[in-house]
Order: structure tokens, then sequence, then C-alpha cells
């Protein structure tokens, strides 16, 4: 019901694998259904996160949220990034046609250099959307964290991927924050 108001309808609800089928039920066919996979640990668990992927497309959802192995990406060199591409591949042909939406944990990477690698991960594993955080880490999204991916997600002169800020914007004046960004970075258009 929260999700239909008089305002518009949200552009899609996020649940757990397990509850794809009861949303979709319940939600009209013009609000999407996405759901999280590999959440919110991001643990190095392909078998897990493939498994998770299928539940939603089975269930009939239209938008998966996976979390990268933001860990194993911090402490584990180049071997990691290798192993987070190909964790990636593996969930995006799991995906088929439905919209990958890849959260990198950006307020744990914190660097800019890690921010940018992942990233680049997620776009070339032909992420839909890069999304900033879980929301269950203590920094989510963060302006300086957006601008690095924007900026990245810009000179990869892949125009088709989203951005999403997620975890703590709370307000419209937080949202305005990030309106702004994606102006400044990406044009007026962008919006």
């Amino acid at each position: 019901q929260r999700a239909q108001s008089p305002f518009g309808n949200v552009a899609a609800v996020c649940v757990w694998p397990r509850f794809v089928a009861l949303a979709r039920r319940l939600l009209p066919p013009t609000i999407a259904v996405a759901a999280v996979a590999n959440f919110p640990g991001g643990a190095m668990d392909v078998e897990r996160a493939v498994a998770d992927v299928r539940q939603i497309v089975t269930a009939g959802g239209n938008e998966v949220d996976v979390v990268l192995p933001y860990s194993a990406l911090m402490h584990g060199g180049p071997q990691a990034a290798q192993a987070c591409a190909a964790f990636l591949a593996e969930v995006r042909a799991a995906c088929g046609a439905l919209t990958l939406k890849v959260i990198i944990e950006s307020g744990v990477l914190q660097t800019e250099i890690l921010i940018t690698q992942a990233t680049n991960l997620a776009l070339d594993a032909g992420a839909d959307f890069v999304k900033t955080s879980t929301g269950k880490t203590p920094v989510s999204a963060t302006p300086q964290a957006a601008a690095v991916m924007l900026k990245t997600i810009a000179a990869s002169g892949k125009a088709a991927v989203g951005f999403k800020a997620s975890g703590g914007i709370r307000t419209v004046s937080d949202a305005q924050t990030y309106l702004e960004l994606v102006t400044d970075v990406w044009g007026p258009a962008a919006i």
C-alpha cells in the first residue's frame, strides 16, 4: 500500500528472495519487484549468490541487487579483483534479462581507488546500475563516493548504466545533494 501513493508509485519494492512471489502477487505490474542477493555481507560465495538470483528469477522478480564481495576486494589484491569479476559474471548470467544493480558498499571501501575499481568491476560485468551501499554498514552513501562512482561511470562510456545512491538518505534535502551531483557530472538530462 505504501508503494502506491497519491504522489505516484515507487519504481520498485525491494524484498528478500523468499518474498518475491508474494510481492509480485500484491503489487501492480507497473511496480517492479527487486530482491537482494548475497545480502548484506557480500561474501565471496558465488553458489549462494547464484542460488539467490535463481530464486528471484523463478519467483517473477524484475530486478536483482547483488552485493559485490567488497571485503575480499579490499584485502585480497589482484587475485581478489579477478575473483570478484568472475563472481559478477556468473551473477549477470544467472540474471538473464533482469535488471542487475551491483552494490559496491562504498562506505566500507572508502578510498577513491577501491571505489573506482569496484565500480569498474560492476560495469565490466554488465551491471545496469551501480549502487552505493546496503544501508547495513556504519557508513552508507556519501557525496564523495557518489562523485567517484558517477565520474567512473561517465568515463566508461556506458551511458545506459545508472547510479543509485542508497543508505542513509532520509530527507528530500539528503536526496537533493545526490540529484545535484548527478546534474554536475552527467548533466541535467540525466535526472
